[in-house]
């Protein structure tokens, strides 16, 4: 059974500048994981997802407590991305990602704080 995600995304500067934006979409299902990782962690940690098909992916959500790039995420064989604010992708954005979201390699690399990690995913399973 379909359900309705709506979603909203704002931001601005005081000089103006800004994007507001809302919608939702039908998904079939939503799933969520999260991890800690302690600080100056020295090597990598391995969260499975399992996700083979990111095209049955509707979006993709990851929020770090820390958002000064001291926290960085790899997904099959990509480039590490550093988490300075939200990681979100929407529909076909998910595949510029990741060809597979099997399992995603995080790392803290903060010698003083450990790192709160939430995902976020939507599945469209037709």
């Amino acid at each position: 059974m379909s359900q309705k995600f709506s979603w909203s995304f704002n931001g601005g500067a005081p000089s103006g500048a800004g994007v507001n934006n809302s919608g939702s979409a039908e998904i079939d299902a939503i799933t969520s994981a999260a991890v800690t990782l302690v600080k100056a962690m020295p090597a990598d940690r391995d969260l499975a997802l399992q996700i083979d098909d990111v095209e049955k992916l509707a979006f993709f959500i990851m929020t770090s407590s820390l958002n000064d790039g001291s926290v960085d995420v790899k997904a099959d064989g990509a480039t590490r991305t550093k988490l300075t604010g939200p990681l979100i992708l929407y529909g076909e954005a998910i595949g510029l990602f990741a060809g597979d979201l099997q399992t995603l390699s995080l790392r803290n690399s903060s010698a003083t704080d450990a790192a709160e990690i939430t995902i976020l995913m939507g599945f469209k399973l037709d």
